[in-house]
């Protein structure tokens, strides 16, 4: 399976799920920058949501798909609300990892039949 690109370049579903793989990783690593009261979080997380946002407009299967823009919101409320409870900040991390699963399934794993 492969999925268009705006460019004109074909990417397969291996790349695909190898990018899901990798943002999951990069949700999951504000964590610790958080729990560290690291001051380059707010960069981090608005150079995610940047990159998220730039993926939705790459791929033309994905320009529309509400859970991309699910992703970028919960990166927008945690940048406008840095005092969030670490507590509810991990539940929601949490939350997106299980988005950027279920994306995968969605786009990077080749449909059977």
């Amino acid at each position: 399976m492969t999925v268009s690109t705006r460019v004109g370049v074909p990417m397969g579903a291996e790349a695909l799920a190898g990018y899901f793989r990798e943002l999951v990783n990069r949700f999951f690593k504000i964590l610790p920058i958080r729990e560290d009261g690291g001051e380059t979080l707010d960069t981090y997380m608005r150079s995610l949501q940047a990159e998220i946002l730039g993926y939705k407009e790459l791929f033309e299967a994905t320009e529309d798909d509400p859970m991309l823009l699910s992703l970028a919101a919960t990166l927008q409320y945690f940048i406008d609300h840095p005092e969030m409870e670490l507590r509810s900040m991990r539940r929601e991390i949490f939350r997106a990892i299980s988005v950027c699963n279920k994306l995968k399934a969605r786009y990077a794993v080749p449909k059977e039949g």
